[in-house]
Order: structure tokens, then sequence, then C-alpha cells
């Protein structure tokens, strides 16, 4: 196993939105680096601080894109948002809680998340995006 990589299948054809999951990847990458080099326990909470900062800070960009151009599809993707930030808040929980998580488990959610919402759900708006002029 290694890193996770931003592949170009994975682009919205977006550049700020694109940027912004590069960043993600980049924090999921952190987090793999510091469970390979068995340091997770020291940077596991500052880990979980940037992911949930950026993850609130992208999914309120591409929101105010969705108000903005009314995109159909805007209540189903902001609702996916919010089981995310629950699912990654109830994951916080059990790595911080008494019987310490795997933080792999965390980490395979993650990818396997952000790949199938890149791949499913923002894939949709993508049209929408570049209709209103969004490249």
């Amino acid at each position: 196993m290694s890193g996770f990589e931003w592949k170009e299948e994975y682009s919205v054809g977006v550049e700020l939105i694109d940027e912004q999951h590069k960043v993600f990847i980049g924090i999921l990458n952190d987090l793999y680096t510091s469970i390979i080099s068995k340091k997770e326990d020291v940077v596991l909470d500052d880990i979980f601080i940037q992911l949930v900062k950026y993850t609130e800070f992208h999914f309120q960009t591409e929101e105010r894109y969705f108000d903005e151009f009314h995109y159909e599809g805007a209540e189903e993707h902001k609702a996916e948002h919010a089981r995310l930030c629950a699912q990654i808040a109830v994951l916080r929980e059990k790595q911080e809680g008494s019987l310490k998580g795997n933080p792999f488990e965390l980490l395979d959610f993650l990818e396997a998340w952000l790949i199938d919402h890149l791949m499913g759900m923002d894939m949709k708006y993508t049209d929408c995006f570049h209709a209103h002029g969004l490249k």
C-alpha cells in the first residue's frame, strides 16, 4: 500500500474544485505517512482538525456554487456532505476512545468515500458548473 495519488479521471473539470480535492488527498497522505511511521498517536488529533476544517471549507465552496447555479442535485449532494461530516465525528470518537480505533479503518474509509464521491456525486455537477462558466 502506498499513498493516495490523484488521477486525471478524478477531475471534475473545475480547477478550483480539483485543487481542493488534491488538498484533501494531501491530508489523507499525511494520515498514511503518520500510520506507516507509527506516529499516528502523536499527529492524529492534528490530522482530524485539518480534515474537519478543510472538509467544511471545501463543502462550503461546492454548496455556494450549488445555490448560485441552482444546481438540481443540490439537496442530495448536501445531504451526502452532512453524512460524511457525521461519519468523521464518529470515527474521531472511536480513535480517541479507550479502545483506540484502527487508524487504517479511518484511512480506508476516507479513501473509499473520496473515490466514490468524486466519481459519483461530484461528476454530476460538472455540466451545471461548466454551463455557468466555471472551469
